[in-house]
């Protein structure tokens, strides 16, 4: 199976949609309780690099225990074929990397600006890459091309953005 087979929409029951709306909220809420253990962190150990270092062993630690429990409980073993990572776009695993990148600026910058405004801004450039990457169909997801609407909206997002910074 490639990519593009995986980017097919998938139609999800009214319940199940709230769910993942649920978790996605839960999700942006954990970003801000992040932001202020890195900024912890950082004024402990006053080092950067360091903070992110130990950022990524506790996140990969805490994924590795993870995957042994999942494994422990159903038995699958969820193991790429030869086949699928030789399918895998060869950019698919710079996604840590890029997380990374993020992970850096908001321990080096939330503390200056402020959760609210880091979280606004980073909002901002997720909303305006997100749009083309779904304009263009890019990365393995569907096509969703953008309308004026949409635009709109990232407007509305870097008007709140402004007003976030400003007050």
């Amino acid at each position: 199976m490639t990519v593009e087979d995986k980017a097919r929409p998938v139609t999800l029951s009214r319940a199940a949609m709230i769910l993942v709306v649920v978790f996605i909220l839960l999700g942006g809420a954990l970003r801000s309780v992040e932001a202020g253990c890195q900024n912890s962190l950082k004024l402990a150990l006053k080092n950067v690099w360091l903070c992110g270092v130990i950022s990524y062993a506790v996140a990969f630690s805490g994924f590795a225990i993870l995957l042994i429990g999942w494994v422990a409980v159903t038995g699958r073993r969820p193991w790429p074929t030869r086949a699928d990572v030789q399918a895998m776009p060869k950019w698919a695993p710079f996604g840590g990397l890029l997380g990374g990148a993020a992970i850096l600026a908001m321990i080096a910058v939330a503390s200056d600006v402020g959760v609210s405004t880091f979280n606004a801004v980073i909002i901002a450039g997720q909303m305006f890459v997100a749009l083309m990457i779904d304009h263009f169909g890019l990365m393995g997801f569907p096509r969703h091309p953008v309308s004026s609407r949409r635009v709109t909206a990232g407007v509305m997002v870097v008007v709140g953005v402004y007003l976030m910074a400003r007050y």
